[in-house]
């Protein structure tokens, strides 16, 4: 009897400790009020809850007990994973630099810096050891963190794709200093909860435009994917960006997503592209309906028709089972014969966003 008392009483406690943890900031806040209402009237929000433009059994159904032995299995493949890698890295000064300058950094990962023509944006930033709920795990490949928050200047905008834990990072974002944060419909609930002021937030839905300062422009765009920060999915968009600058330059920025006729789509209406900036990493036949293949990630480039590519979500976390430089390896072959200017920067490397003829070292 003591030993079932124990028990329960240790249950009890960890589903209280739980219960807490998940109400700490961290984890935002689901829409409520006018942004609630606002949400409620987008034709992409149907049955209580975002959805995809195409159905593409991003959650096909399987067996329970499949779905069960894929899910120990590739949990218990995480955590016997060694994560003993020391990724290279370098490190530009980036409060000091001439604003005439056009330049892209990349952080590892989604995160990326950009300059160009005067403005300067932060895409998705995430600076923390950790990109999950989980305060272990999957921790950040040594190497990575060169930069803090605190190094990176003020922004004309933060640019968040989505709000999941990889994209949206509570302890980066509340450092940073930006005049504008865009972000899509539902995703300012978090910034709201965490204080920053509601004058700042720009959210958009699926094709919406706005016009910036100074004769910029932002659209976002529909992608395959799912959002959500805790046990409640969907009640955010996901999305990506297209941003076009006063001198006509453009910009695809596109978050996390599977392939889908959207970047057809895109590249028909608004293309050429001049950098687009697309997942290549974290993939697995598990989820392969919302993320990218890096096969799948040129052919998102060619559909786009863009003139440069930056692929991402890749060597910083490992949120997959495949060897953490087979991304970069694999789009490096398929790209060879491929009419795209490839970027593989390192780490905090400058890349010349106008500059097609700029090399990169195999670093990986």
């Amino acid at each position: 009897m003591k030993y079932l008392l124990y028990m329960s009483i240790a249950v009890v406690m960890g589903v209280v400790s739980i219960a807490i943890y998940v109400h700490s900031p961290k984890f935002g806040s689901l829409p409520g009020g006018n942004r609630l209402v606002r949400i409620q009237k987008s034709t992409n929000y149907r049955n209580g809850k975002f959805q995809n433009v195409y159905e593409l059994r991003a959650n096909a159904p399987i067996s329970k007990l499949g779905t069960y032995k894929k899910i120990f299995g590739i949990i218990g493949k995480f955590f016997t994973k060694k994560n003993d890698i020391v990724m290279p890295s370098v490190k530009v000064n980036l409060v000091n630099l001439n604003k005439n300058e056009d330049i892209l950094v990349w952080f590892g990962h989604s995160s990326c810096f950009i300059q160009i023509e005067g403005k300067r944006m932060a895409i998705d930033p995430v600076f923390s050891d950790v990109s999950s709920p989980i305060p272990f795990f999957p921790v950040a490949f040594r190497g990575t963190n060169v930069y803090a928050a605190t190094e990176i200047p003020e922004l004309d905008y933060l640019i968040i794709t989505h709000d999941h834990w990889d994209h949206l990072d509570y302890e980066t974002v509340r450092k940073l200093k930006a005049r504008q944060i865009i972000c899509p419909l539902g995703v300012g609930a978090h910034f709201e909860h965490w204080g920053f002021d509601q004058s700042k937030l720009l959210e958009m839905d699926w094709h919406d435009e706005l016009e910036l300062q100074d004769g910029f422009r932002i659209m976002c765009c529909p992608t395959q994917h799912f959002s959500g920060r805790s046990f409640t999915h969907n009640q955010s968009l996901w999305g990506a960006f297209l941003l076009t600058t006063a001198g006509g330059f453009k910009i695809y920025i596109g978050g996390d997503g599977g392939y889908c006729p959207h970047f057809k789509e895109i590249g028909k209406k608004h293309g050429p592209i001049d950098v687009a900036i697309l997942e290549n990493g974290q993939y697995s036949e598990n989820w392969k309906y919302i993320h990218m293949h890096p096969a799948e990630t040129v052919m998102a480039a060619e559909d786009l028709r863009t003139k440069a590519l930056l692929p991402v979500h890749n060597s910083k976390f490992s949120l997959s089972t495949h060897p953490w430089n087979d991304p970069l390896n694999m789009i490096t072959r398929l790209c060879k014969n491929k009419d795209v200017h490839l970027l593989t920067p390192m780490i905090g490397q400058k890349v010349n966003i106008r500059d097609t003829d700029q090399l990169f070292s195999e670093w990986w």
